[in-house]
């Protein structure tokens, strides 16, 4: 069962400039309970996104190296209260 992603995921693409998507919950439910939630895996779990999702709107000409590196630092600020 695919649902869309929650705001702050749409956030991010958005300001990456990069198209919604469908997830599929039930596996992210999965890969969620296999690892221990607490604030450093949260950190490391936001910066992943933020970097994963920069690297893929460079790399496909969505938007530039500074674009994409200055959206993903700013949602890390903002999602993680470093702002």
């Amino acid at each position: 069962m695919t649902q869309p992603l929650p705001d702050w995921a749409s956030n991010l693409l958005s300001a990456l400039e990069i198209e919604s998507v469908q997830v599929d919950i039930a596996t992210l439910r999965h890969i969620a309970d296999a690892i221990d939630h607490d604030e450093q895996t949260d950190k490391l779990v936001v910066g992943f996104i933020a970097g994963y999702a920069a690297g893929i709107a460079q790399g496909t000409g969505m938007a530039g190296f500074d674009k994409a590196h200055a959206a993903s630092v700013s949602f890390m600020a903002k999602s993680l209260g470093t702002e």
